[in-house]
């Protein structure tokens, strides 16, 4: 969560979550918290310790979606990272709770399925293909849903509802399976380089840091990169700033770009997009217009994937030029401190 609060649209799972238990207290919280796995208790810990001031109302709105009549009469809280060590103490031993801050604080690292969720899904598709159904729907069970639409409908007709129907039977899978799946794809990765010789690892790192980067400082880079090595510039480009990243835009950036780009680009770009995507779209529009858009998608055939990534492409590079023009800021609220 931002420094200085969120407003309520702009909350995550995870955020409520850590409002919420903040505001149960130590005592209340204790036997939600033994229940949570280690990785759960690091996620909303994050959130906790990074939370700083929470405005009543939005405090309020948290408390009401989840326990309907209660109200908070304190101005403010303030949740601190020793705050978290307290909560964790009272609810779990306190050698778990040095540890779990202790792992708090280290660097996330990305995750195999992380790395997938970021590739072009021809890249992704190019390395499952020839697996075994079984083992392409767990992969696809595991990474971003968007993505996985996507590299399904480039796979063989013939194995395309293999996929589909295992993947509606995924229960539960063994720790090892999953481990090997994950060491073979990380190694498969690892040997993967382009022509520019940049393996994707090192451009999942590269792109990271260029998104770090105040845009006076990264733009430069960029500029001398496209000199230097366009073949490498137009794939950490393209990684830079996808479809989906666009959910991030405050809601008066997003009816900003309505007003620039087509009704046929929006409609076709939205169809191949999550339902979090379009309906960041759909709630900036009139009622009218968005209840129009959605039936032209209902009704509208099955598209070409390079139909659907050629009209997000072309709302990505009015996005670019707005964002250039100083009319919207690209990255979203995660990014203002």
């Amino acid at each position: 969560m931002a420094r200085g609060g969120k407003d309520f649209s702009e909350l995550t799972g995870d955020d409520k979550v850590a409002l919420l238990l903040f505001a149960l207290g130590p005592e209340a919280a204790a036997p939600v918290i033994r229940q949570m796995d280690d990785e759960t208790l690091m996620r909303i810990g994050r959130r906790m310790s990074e939370m700083g001031k929470i405005p009543t109302d939005v405090l309020n709105k948290v408390l009401e979606e989840y326990l309907a009549l209660h109200q908070s009469n304190d101005p403010l809280l303030r949740s601190t990272k020793k705050d978290v060590m307290a909560l964790f103490q009272r609810a779990i031993d306190e050698d778990r709770a040095k540890r779990l801050i202790q792992e708090m604080d280290k660097p996330r690292t990305l995750t195999i399925w992380d790395k997938l969720s970021r590739m072009n899904p021809r890249m992704i598709t190019s390395f499952i293909e020839n697996e075994h159904p079984q083992t392409i729907a767990l992969i696809l069970g595991n990474i971003d849903t968007a993505v996985a639409s996507q590299v399904i409908s480039m796979l063989p007709d013939d194995i395309q509802m293999s996929v589909v129907l295992r993947m509606s039977k995924i229960e539960s899978v063994s720790q090892e399976l999953v481990r090997d799946i994950e060491e073979t794809l990380e190694k498969v990765m690892s040997e993967s380089t382009g022509q520019s010789g940049m393996s994707f690892d090192g451009m999942v790192n590269v792109v990271q840091i260029l998104k770090t980067l105040d845009k006076s400082v990264s733009k430069p880079i960029l500029q001398k990169l496209e000199e230097k090595d366009p073949e490498l510039f137009s794939q950490v480009d393209k990684m830079l700033l996808v479809f989906e990243d666009l959910k991030m835009l405050s809601d008066r950036d997003i009816q900003t770009l309505l007003k620039h780009v087509s009704s046929d680009d929006l409609v076709r770009a939205l169809k191949g997009s999550s339902e979090e995507v379009a309906e960041r779209f759909f709630s900036n529009m009139s009622q009218r217009a968005a209840d129009i858009m959605r039936e032209d998608m209902q009704v509208m055939p099955p598209l070409k994937l390079a139909d659907v990534e050629e009209s997000q492409m072309n709302i990505l590079r009015v996005a670019r030029k707005l964002d250039d023009d100083g009319a919207i800021t690209l990255g979203g609220a995660e990014d203002l401190v």
